[in-house]
């Protein structure tokens, strides 16, 4: 129960400063530097919507850049789906949610962050016995 409230008080902290970064991201209208955070995140593209949302948000007098959003998020989740730090995102017990499935490597990528994940979990576990 410890390790399950630990989680979701981590989840919560790191959402706060992820959405503050997202917001000077686009009250600074750099889309290229939201695309290149949300794919070193490993978060799935956001949609032209989502960006419209965004910057509606933020001032009417704001214009989502989706070009510059997506040559950010091709950049960052190049760095993201490494398959030679997989393993570390899944110790570290981060969520891996697909998005490097259509890339060179994916399988082995996955399959890393398996084993680290794993090991994770093993850790956790072994905290409560």
């Amino acid at each position: 129960m410890k390790h399950a409230l630990f989680s979701l008080l981590t989840i919560v902290l790191m959402a706060g400063c992820a959405a503050s970064t997202t917001q000077a991201l686009v009250d600074e209208q750099n889309w290229y530097g939201l695309g290149e955070q949300d794919g070193q995140r490993g978060l799935p593209q956001r949609t032209l919507n989502d960006l419209r949302t965004l910057s509606n948000k933020a001032g009417d007098r704001m214009t989502a850049n989706y070009l510059d959003y997506e040559q950010g998020y091709i950049h960052g989740i190049d760095a993201y789906c490494n398959p030679a730090h997989a393993y570390q995102l899944g110790l570290d017990g981060n969520p891996y949610m697909g998005v490097c499935e259509s890339r060179p490597g994916s399988q082995r990528f996955r399959m890393e962050w398996q084993r680290g994940y794993n090991d994770y979990q093993s850790q956790a576990n072994s905290q409560f016995y």
